[in-house]
C-alpha cells in the first residue's frame, strides 16, 4: 500500500517513548504496522478498566487515574512485544 512505512529496523526503546503519548502513539502503531491492534487494545484497557472501576471499586475521579496507568503500562509491552516482532521480521526480509 502506498502509505506503508519503509522496511527498517525500528527503536524499540522509542517506540515505547511515543506510545506514551498520545499522537505519538499513533506514529509508533503505524511504523511497526499494527496500529489497528494497539488502538484495540488501547480501548479495551482505556475505557474497559475504567468503566468497570468507575462502577465497581473506586469513586469517579480516581478510576480514571488509575486506568490510565493500566493503559500506560499495557501500552508499553504492547509496543514492545510487537517492535521486536517487526524487527525479527525485517531481518528475516534482508
Amino acid at each position: 500500500m502506498v502509505l506503508d512505512p519503509t522496511p527498517e529496523k525500528v527503536n524499540v526503546r522509542r517506540m515505547m517513548l511515543y506510545s506514551i503519548i498520545f499522537i505519538l502513539s499513533i506514529y509508533a502503531g503505524w511504523r511497526i504496522q499494527k496500529f489497528w491492534v494497539l488502538l484495540g487494545i488501547n480501548l479495551l484497557a482505556g475505557y474497559g478498566i475504567s468503566l468497570t472501576l468507575d462502577s465497581l471499586f473506586i469513586p469517579y475521579p480516581y478510576a480514571y487515574v488509575v486506568s490510565f496507568v493500566i493503559n500506560g503500562i499495557v501500552s508499553l509491552y504492547a509496543v514492545r512485544y510487537f517492535a521486536k516482532k517487526y524487527n525479527e521480521k525485517i531481518i528475516g526480509q534482508l
